[in-house]
């Protein structure tokens, strides 16, 4: 990964660290390969905080997305949200996943026109 692309990461992750105000820890692990654990785009471990984002043939955007999402559901285990049985495909919690870390992504990219996350011309 490129250093600037790995600088944009760490500023994205203290972006949305500090609109979602978390308090709990956590850690974001960035990978080109699949893993047990890792088997769609993206996964987070409630009980560690452990965030892991699959990033191979993925644009930027698309990736600051899937780091969004898991700290969003972070933020929601924080709250205490993820203790009782949710749907992983809609519903409540993965709706507001899904909405929030697009804005958070569109946001950033207006904050910090410089990176180039995606091209606003299109």
């Amino acid at each position: 990964m490129k250093k600037d692309t790995k600088k944009c990461l760490a500023k994205f992750i203290k972006f949305v660290n500090d609109e979602l105000n978390i308090n709990d820890p956590f850690k974001v692990i960035l990978s080109k390969k699949r893993t047990d654990d890792l088997k769609t785009y993206a996964y987070y471990q409630p009980s560690t905080g452990l965030i892991k984002v699959y990033t191979k043939n993925r644009g930027l955007a698309d990736i600051l997305r899937s780091v969004a999402h898991e700290l969003i559901h972070h933020q929601q285990n924080q709250q205490g949200l993820l203790n009782r049985p949710h749907p992983d495909i809609g519903g409540k919690i993965e709706d507001d996943a899904n909405s929030i870390a697009g804005q958070f992504v569109k946001k950033f990219g207006y904050m910090n026109p410089d990176l180039l996350i995606y091209d606003k011309s299109e």
